[in-house]
């Protein structure tokens, strides 16, 4: 199977080369990892049989980037008035920085195009680290059915769902269908009508439109879905550990309060 993920060279330094070096080191022979790298790739950071490391190539991006990347807004910026309205200054608010969030659809389109096969592949945020050996059979209770779209990592108390995992299923009638659909609310700016301009609103966003019409997603939150971290509280936790939000990645781990279920 693949895993694709993307980083540019300051989460390279920051965290990407960590990933990186896990992967290489205790993924079997039967996962590979592709890197959508942003800018130039850093001349120390290998390619090899397991890990490839391409720069991202996609002219539908830099469109989006070009027609929308000069709006603060769309970067999530709004101008902030202190109490006595004296000074202004600019606030961001990560729920529409729509430009930050926007490279990971761009990304995994442009890795399935360079994967000849119908293997199942998933994304893997950049921010984590791997904790055990594993191979793709070991994957497999995370990955979609046959019948199954998409897998992801839900959360019934929260407004969106967790996205650092998703699995998805090539050999599903309508998964590129899928994945065009989420590139196009980039590309048309649809993006700006919706309720939160981030990429778990956007994933949710279409995955609802595709249920409506009757086709199957899997849940693998399981019993952590009522959790803010579901990641590592449901199977993945096993084999990952997801350094989400400042703190765990200055700690370069999550902590002992973060696990709630044994995984």
């Amino acid at each position: 199977m693949y895993f694709i993920t993307s980083m540019n060279e300051m989460l390279y330094n920051q965290y990407g080369r960590n990933m990186i070096n896990d992967f290489h080191n205790v993924s079997g022979e039967d996962v590979k990892l592709c890197v959508i790298f942003e800018g130039p790739v850093p001349h120390h950071a290998f390619t090899n049989g397991k890990v490839d490391i391409i720069p991202m190539a996609s002219p539908e991006h830099d469109r989006f980037i070009k027609y929308f990347g000069h709006l603060h807004q769309a970067r999530g910026l709004t101008i902030k008035l202190s109490e006595d309205n004296n000074k202004a200054d600019l606030a961001w608010n990560y729920r529409f920085d729509a430009i930050r969030f926007s490279f990971k659809v761009f990304s995994i389109i442009q890795a399935i195009s360079l994967i000849t096969t119908d293997e199942p592949f998933a994304w893997i945020d950049a921010d984590i680290r791997c904790l055990q050996k594993f191979n793709s059979e070991d994957m497999k209770p995370f990955l979609p059915e046959d019948s199954e779209l998409m897998s992801y990592l839900g959360r019934d108390n929260h407004p969106y769902s967790e996205c650092g995992f998703l699995g998805f299923n090539p050999k599903h009638p309508k998964c590129f269908e899928f994945l065009e659909r989420m590139k196009n609310i980039y590309t048309q700016g649809e993006i700006f009508s919706l309720n939160e301009w981030h990429d778990s609103w956007i994933w949710d966003h279409v995955r609802r439109e595709y249920e409506i019409q009757q086709f199957n997603f899997k849940n693998i939150s399981g019993a952590a879905s009522d959790l803010e971290h579901p990641f590592i509280n449901c199977g993945l936790g096993k084999y990952f550990d997801h350094l989400k939000g400042v703190q765990r990645k200055i700690n370069g781990q999550s902590a002992d309060s973060d696990y709630h279920l044994k995984t």
